[in-house]
């Protein structure tokens, strides 16, 4: 039977059509020996859920350094050592500086009094003693001399005087040992929500690693070595950049930048009344400030690594880089103070210019992984 020309065109079409869904099918069936992400490679789909999976063991890994935070606290609290747990020792961590500078406030505004007594006729004269009559009465004077309160027939009457400069240094040392925390609350729940934030972000940074892990662990896959090379190699610096900055702002920035702020009030005749709330806000938020604003030699080697920039760029847009992490200084320090401001722009001029010693020991990109002359910007010529 001979079909007509018409059918036989169609059939040998769709013959063909077929061949090639099958050829393609099998195509992609077939991976390259040589792909690195042969084992990794998935649907969309398949992406979310690998995702959502990482971020529920990074949630479970926070929950659990939270719960044992809670946990240790709560054992040290009623075992007696304050330093056992995290929530309750970061807190008087966090509090010490204020502390400690309101303790050197109270002292500064007791000698400005003193000198004020000796230089001043007023006060001089309202500091004089004073006459006082003293009451002893029957209990307190058989006490006083170890006898039966029956053989006492009265009390006494005691002429004596004080001096008021005395009476307030001892009241002042009483208040020191004795008085109310220097940070205050406003409201019932306050110092309970307070002792929450504190307590989540701190198991939020011990459980950083294995966060960071898990996030790791879904971008690596789609990673080439060398770019997994970079990022181990980041990893390191960047760790002790961070935590340098950190302690630099714990120990060495927020008590003076406390004080500063305290001399204000003492200059403008204030008596100051810190909260717990907007104190932590401060005291978490600078540290953070600082260790990211130390990453800027990283940053600059990154830059120099991706071809941006050089040692030579660096150095000649030096000034602007000053100005630049001047306003930079100003605009993230929540205080907003000049005082700590400086404090915060100064290592960070510092660390500019230990990133451009540190650029011209390493080798830029392209001068090191391709090994060819590259011309620089300036150098092009446009036809």
């Amino acid at each position: 039977m001979v079909l007509p020309s018409s059918d036989r065109s169609s059939r040998s079409t769709a013959a063909v059509v077929h061949a090639c869904r099958s050829s393609s099918m099998r195509s992609r069936q077939t991976y390259d020996e040589d792909d690195m992400f042969a084992d990794s490679r998935m649907s969309f789909g398949d992406h979310i859920e690998e995702l959502r999976k990482h971020l529920w063991r990074a949630i479970y890994g926070v929950l659990f350094f939270c719960v044992i935070g809670f946990v240790l606290d709560q054992v040290g609290d009623a075992v007696g050592m304050d330093y056992l747990g995290i929530g309750r020792p970061l807190m008087k961590i966090i509090q010490a500086p204020v502390e400690q500078a309101i303790v050197e406030f109270d002292e500064k505004n007791y000698q400005r009094i003193k000198k004020d007594a000796e230089n001043n006729p007023e006060t001089k004269a309202a500091l004089d003693p004073k006459p006082i009559t003293l009451l002893l009465s029957r209990e307190a004077r058989a006490k006083l001399l170890g006898v039966p309160t029956e053989q006492i027939v009265e009390g006494i009457e005691i002429e004596t005087s004080y001096k008021p400069l005395e009476l307030m240094e001892n009241q002042r040392q009483a208040d020191r040992l004795l008085r109310r925390k220097a940070l205050t609350t406003l409201s019932a729940q306050e110092a309970m929500m307070t002792y929450f934030k504190v307590t989540v972000i701190a198991g939020l940074v011990l459980a950083s690693p294995w966060v960071f892990w898990q996030i790791w662990s879904f971008i690596a896959k789609g990673l080439y070595p060398n770019e997994k090379r970079y990022v181990y190699w980041a990893i390191g610096p960047s760790t002790g950049l961070f935590i340098a900055g950190v302690l630099v702002c714990q120990f060495l920035v927020m008590p003076r930048a406390v004080a500063g702020l305290l001399w204000f009030n003492d200059f403008l005749g204030l008596t100051p009344d810190l909260r717990l709330n907007e104190w932590l806000s401060l005291a978490i938020m600078m540290p953070i400030v600082f260790g990211l604003s130390f990453e800027t030699p990283l940053i600059m080697v990154v830059l120099q690594k991706l071809g941006i920039m050089t040692p030579e760029d660096f150095k000649k847009k030096r000034k602007y880089a000053w100005f630049g992490l001047a306003v930079f200084a100003m605009v993230i320090t929540p205080t907003g103070d000049a005082l700590t401001m400086l404090y915060l722009w100064l290592p960070m001029v510092a660390l500019y210019e230990s990133g451009i010693w540190v650029c011209k020991l390493l080798p830029g990109a392209v001068e090191e992984e391709l090994d060819v002359d590259v011309p620089r910007s300036e150098d092009l010529i446009e036809v």
